[in-house]
């Protein structure tokens, strides 16, 4: 029900007033986003989308989106319109799916992202100006640890521990501001006895130097890779398996500047790559 009184118009929603505008035209209070005009695919009509606070039209507090289904698709906390605080996004089953705290729209601080079996699957820690820093925990989907290292300003730094997802090491490998060393990198084959630092290791301890030598030119393993372009900077990091990034990053340039950053989770990417003009 739309009610006009004076300058000032608004709605009621089960009997309260909603999306109330002063007599400025500036929106104030509680306001719910429906899909009244059907912009929102995949929405019903006159579904509620979105629902939040206003202050003098500048989004407040906590907002919460919806997935089609009615599940709670994210929640994020805003401050002067901008999202800075807690945030959380859902899976459409309604399961977790990643939190932690936004600050000027970027990650900062400790942060989390699960699987949707409810295990997570990585732990990070961002520093002030949203780049990766501190120890950094990627699990494997049964809840074990897969990777353990080490970031310094958004680059790997010193050594970083893969593991099998029986628990059992895998391999270490070690870097320098985002650079494998390949020849203290070492592979270990799955079951063998060690005690987590492979000085007791049984079984026979595999260099992997010339292997991870190419890692910069295509030479891809099922694990952690950073790959470089021919002029050194960064075309794609994160998970591989069978060649093919599942958890990760591709990184786009034109003219040797980075333009944009596309996100892999699960093997399928979060957003579409630049345009070619």
């Amino acid at each position: 029900m739309q009610l006009q009184a004076g300058a000032q118009s608004f709605e009621l929603f089960k009997g309260d007033t909603i999306n109330k505008k002063d007599a400025a035209g500036l929106k104030q209070g509680r306001w719910l986003v429906f899909n009244k005009d059907g912009k929102h695919v995949g929405y019903a009509e006159n579904q509620l989308v979105e629902e939040g606070r206003y202050i003098d039209n500048k989004k407040t507090g906590v907002w919460l989106k919806f997935w089609p289904n009615g599940q709670k698709k994210h929640e994020i906390t805003f401050a002067n319109n901008i999202a800075s605080g807690f945030a959380k996004f859902f899976y459409k089953s309604g399961q977790l799916q990643e939190e932690g705290m936004w600050e000027s729209n970027k990650w900062v601080g400790e942060y989390r992202y699960f699987f949707e079996n409810g295990n997570k699957q990585y732990e990070w820690k961002y520093n002030a100006s949203g780049k990766r820093e501190g120890e950094q925990v990627y699990y494997h989907d049964n809840g074990k640890p897969l990777y353990i290292g080490t970031w310094a300003n958004g680059n790997e730094q010193g050594e970083l521990v893969e593991y099998y997802d029986d628990g059992s090491l895998h391999a270490r490998r070690y870097f320098n501001a985002g650079k494998i060393d390949p020849d203290k990198t070492v592979d270990l084959v799955k079951g063998k006895e060690n005690d987590g630092r492979a000085a007791n290791y049984s079984g026979v301890v595999q260099k992997v130097q010339a292997e991870s030598k190419q890692m910069g030119h295509g030479q891809i393993i099922d694990g952690y890779n950073k790959l470089l372009n021919a002029d050194g900077t960064v075309a794609k990091e994160g998970i591989f398996k069978s060649k093919k990034l599942i958890d990760g990053k591709v990184y786009h340039y034109e003219g040797g500047k980075l333009v944009s950053t596309e996100e892999y989770k699960g093997g399928v990417s979060l957003s579409a790559p630049p345009a070619k003009k």
